[in-house]
């Protein structure tokens, strides 16, 4: 893209925008219409189901009306007295089985010793095979039941509706039939029969042939790769079109939705089935690159109902409808590139000019002259812009001349003014039989504020560290005063009182800009570790015990030396443990330091590094050294904000 025009770029840049805005778009109007078809998918296979529900319960209802007819009027005659006989009884059954063509059979069953008669049975039975209209008959007398008992009083259909008392469907199964010499599936209506005291003396059953419910479901299929599997309560299969053997399994263990396995099913995350079809629900199942919306309901009589749809077959249409509109966005979106690209080359064929003059002005031709555009927009001003730049960079070449020579001339005097200040601080650290001293200072700026100086006189070590406000030239010459007054009274043996009030009294007479200094002036017997010092709004002192303990000597309020001559300043003592104390003075360049969260060093972290420390473990340079590698390791590369001196002392 480096060698691209810039009608090029900005064609490709705009291009690539609307690209991006079109996929966002897109993405939009995908999801948005996803669920909308989504919901529309999961109305239209409810609306199917409903209406399946409808033709599937009418055939179930017809079958519990006909049985509650026929057993309460078998009830009639039994409480009348009028027992039903074998011609009367078969005549009743042959009338239903007629009337009825997907019954497969029917008949009546009594409880033994409650049915007596002439020509009366224990149970009466009319059957036929499935597509014929050919009637048998079974019966059997109350010997028969005496005798070895019949299998029907263990039958589920029979005993859960003598036992409740209510009319009950039984679990679908499959019953074989020698004419077609196959299995179908059948479910058993049980209807109990009561006398006049409530209590049951038989039941009335029907047959009912399900083969038909295949068609049924397959019929009723919302696409063309659907299934719909109908389920008793505990999830049975009744029948599932989708399974090798639709009338068998559950839907525990048969694959139901298309080309997903049941394994994959189980893996793509819980299914209850159950609950969905409790709440009338959906739900979308994903496995194997593949997805699936399933839909259930539960019919009257307790089984489900469940339809699976494949998202492919959902969302065909949708799917169609995008690829369209990509390519067509696709094609438009080159069009879009061409047209652009000629109409931004033409207007841009002035900044072509004026790049050509500003190449030639950065190459020294500043004379060259720049092309005249009339436009009245941008590009007018653009060349007015570049007319006036050419004149200011006449201008600034000389005025830089003279400003270059200028920096240099100062940059000297920085570098005197640096070395100087080098100079006046002490770095000749003597080796003393009874103490031990060390200091730094690193500037923040070319020159600093920070000052520090000792020496020794009479077995005492004068020492003064001090930070003066401001930076650069001026704290640097303020500084220099500093240490020469130090110098000048300490040799005369004056106290740290009478130093602290000689620098302070000597800023006061001349400081028009109201500059002001801190410092910490004090002396030490090496023999005894008594110390005196004064502290002129200094930093508090830090005193390690040779056992490792820490503490700041916080000292009187005093001023600051320069705010007010002739201050009476005020000192102290403290006594030092000799034979392994060390005393720490610093700036607060040290406890004012910022990290780049802009938090401060503080007083609390270095009294960790000093409650670290055991002053007999390192001298005073390593001292010195270890504070400045903690703050160094704190700020983590941010920029020094202030000038950092310390200062270290052992007795």
């Amino acid at each position: 893209m480096a060698n691209r025009s810039f009608a090029y770029r900005a064609s490709f840049k705009t291009v690539l925008l609307a690209a991006v805005l079109f996929v966002i778009t897109i993405i939009l109007i995908a999801v948005g219409g996803g669920k909308i078809v989504e919901h529309g998918a999961v109305d239209y296979t409810r609306q199917s189901l409903g209406t399946s529900m409808r033709d599937v319960q009418s055939v179930i209802y017809e079958t519990e009306y006909t049985a509650a007819a026929i057993a309460m009027s078998a009830e009639e005659s039994y409480r009348n007295g009028a027992f039903l006989d074998s011609l009367r009884g078969f005549s009743l059954l042959d009338k239903t089985l007629v009337n009825n063509p997907g019954f497969l059979g029917c008949g009546f069953y009594f409880e033994p010793y409650r049915y007596d008669g002439i020509n009366c049975h224990s149970y009466m039975y009319a059957n036929r095979e499935p597509g014929s209209n050919e009637i048998s008959h079974e019966w059997g007398d109350e010997e028969e039941f005496l005798s070895d008992g019949w299998e029907c009083y263990t039958r589920d259909w029979y005993y859960t509706a003598v036992n409740t008392g209510k009319p009950s469907w039984k679990s679908p199964f499959l019953e074989y039939f020698e004419i077609s010499d196959e299995d179908k599936l059948v479910s058993t209506y049980s209807y109990p029969m009561t006398d006049a005291d409530g209590v049951v003396f038989g039941i009335f059953a029907i047959d009912l042939y399900l083969d038909w419910i295949y068609d049924k479901l397959v019929e009723m299929r919302p696409y063309s790769k659907s299934n719909v599997v109908i389920a008793d309560s505990s999830l049975n299969v009744i029948c599932n079109p989708l399974a090798e053997k639709p009338f068998e399994g559950s839907l525990y263990d048969v694959p139901f939705i298309p080309q997903m396995s049941l394994t994959a099913v189980r893996e793509s995350g819980p299914m209850n089935i159950k609950e969905l079809a409790g709440n009338s629900g959906s739900v979308s199942v994903h496995s194997g690159g593949h997805g699936a919306l399933l839909v259930a309901d539960v019919m009257d009589n307790g089984w489900i109902i469940c339809v699976s749809s494949l998202f492919e077959d959902v969302f065909a249409d949708l799917i169609s409808l995008w690829l369209i509109i990509i390519a067509l966005a696709f094609v438009t979106l080159i069009l879009l590139f061409f047209l652009n690209r000629h109409t931004i080359r033409k207007l841009a064929a002035p900044i072509k000019d004026f790049a050509t003059a500003a190449s030639k002005i950065t190459d020294g031709r500043f004379d060259i002259p720049i092309p005249e555009v009339n436009t009245g927009d941008e590009l007018t001003e653009l060349g007015n812009a570049l007319s006036f730049m050419q004149k200011s960079v006449t201008d600034y070449i000389e005025q830089l001349k003279s400003t270059t020579a200028e920096k240099e001339r100062l940059k000297s005097e920085l570098d005197v003014a640096r070395n100087i200040q080098s100079q006046m601080l002490n770095r000749q650290f003597p080796k003393l039989e009874k103490a031990g001293i060390y200091a730094d200072s690193i500037p923040a700026r070319e020159v600093g504020g920070d000052l520090f100086d000792f020496f020794v006189n009479d077995n005492e070590l004068y020492f003064i560290i001090g930070d003066v406000s401001g930076k650069g030239v001026p704290a640097a010459l303020l500084m220099a005063i500093t240490i020469a007054a130090f110098r000048a009274t300490g040799k005369k043996g004056h106290s740290p009182v009478d130093i602290v009030s000689l620098i302070n009294d000597t800023f006061c007479r001349s400081n028009d800009d109201m500059m002001f200094v801190t410092a910490v002036v004090g002396k030490i017997d090496m023999n005894t570790g008594l110390m005196e010092f004064c502290n002129a709004g200094h930093n508090p002192m830090l005193v390690i015990s040779p056992d490792g303990h820490s503490q700041y000597i916080h000292a009187k309020r005093n001023l600051v030396c320069g705010v007010m001559e002739g201050f009476a300043y005020e000192g102290e003592t403290y006594q030092l443990q000799t034979g392994g104390s060390r005393l720490i003075i610093y700036t607060d360049g040290i406890t004012e330091a910022e990290d780049r969260n802009k938090a401060l060093y503080g007083e609390d972290r270095l009294m960790e590094w000093a409650n670290s420390q055991m002053p007999s473990s390192q001298n005073d340079l390593q001292a010195v050294d270890g504070i400045v590698a903690s703050v160094r390791k704190f700020t983590d590369g941010a920029v020094q904000n202030d000038d950092i001196t310390l200062m270290s002392i052992s007795i």
